[in-house]
C-alpha cells in the first residue's frame, strides 16, 4: 500500500511541476527532426504525440520516447500494427513514428 501511495505522490509531483514522461514537441524538435524527415512540421509532431497518448495509451502503459533508440520506433509501431492488429492509418502511424523518433533523439 505504501508503494502505491509513493507512486501516486511522485506522479502528482510530475504533473504539478509540468513534467511529463511524454514530452510536448517544440519548434526546436521540428527543426532538428527535419534532418531526418525533411517535410516534418511541429503540427505533425503534436498530432503524433496526441495519437500516441490517446491510441497507444488506451491499451497499455506508454514507453517514454527515450526508452528505445530513435531508429527502433518504426519497427515498434509496425509490429504493433502487424502483430497486435492496431488499426492506424498510414498517416497516423507516420505521425506517431516521427514524433517518437524525434523525441527519442532529443536526449
Amino acid at each position: 500500500m505504501k508503494a502505491w501511495l509513493l507512486g501516486l505522490s511522485l506522479l502528482g509531483s510530475l504533473v504539478a511541476c509540468g513534467g511529463s514522461p511524454i514530452p510536448q514537441p517544440t519548434a526546436a524538435d521540428a527543426s532538428r527532426g527535419s534532418a531526418h524527415f525533411p517535410d516534418v512540421t511541429l503540427s505533425e509532431l503534436s498530432q503524433g504525440r496526441t495519437l500516441y497518448v490517446s491510441r497507444c495509451g488506451s491499451c497499455h502503459v506508454l514507453k517514454r520516447p527515450v526508452e528505445l533508440p530513435p531508429e527502433q520506433w518504426q519497427a515498434e509501431v509496425d509490429d504493433m500494427r502487424a502483430k497486435n492488429g492496431v488499426k492506424l492509418s498510414d498517416a497516423e502511424a507516420q505521425a506517431i513514428v516521427r514524433y517518437l523518433t524525434i523525441a527519442a533523439s532529443a536526449g
